[in-house]
């Protein structure tokens, strides 16, 4: 199966801060960007815009979007995720936490790649800091 979704990674440029968003359930807890999948008929676009606002509360628009291609991660040999990757600037930095985490750290650049749990992730930063 092949699922469809977004990456995220929300930049507030002058602090020069990512934030990132923690995960917890009984097996793991982890930090890591937006995520989530791209809904039928939603554009990738869409989806980052809907997942931004559903996890941190931030209503943005596509200007604030940076697309940065598509990256393509295989999680077992039944799944596989192809993201749509998205930088997101805003000066904005209250953000109001969904129910789907259980925290959330703005991150100097430099600490970013301590902070991540995900081989992906830390990939995906890697691309984003080059746009930075």
């Amino acid at each position: 199966m092949i699922r469809q979704s977004i990456e995220a990674w929300i930049y507030h440029s002058s602090d020069r801060e990512i934030l990132l968003l923690k995960v917890e359930d009984e097996k793991v807890s982890f930090w890591q960007p937006i995520t989530g999948g791209i809904e039928r008929g939603e554009s990738p676009e869409e989806a980052c815009l809907r997942e931004i606002k559903e996890e941190t509360g931030l209503i943005l628009s596509c200007t604030n979007l940076t697309s940065l291609g598509d990256f393509t991660v295989k999680i077992d040999e039944k799944l596989t995720i192809h993201k749509s990757l998205f930088l997101v600037l805003t000066e904005q930095k209250e953000i109001q936490l969904s129910d789907e985490h259980v925290g959330a750290q703005w991150v100097a650049l430099d600490k970013v790649s301590s902070q991540l749990y995900w081989p992906s992730n830390q990939t995906t930063f890697e691309i984003i800091s080059e746009e930075l």
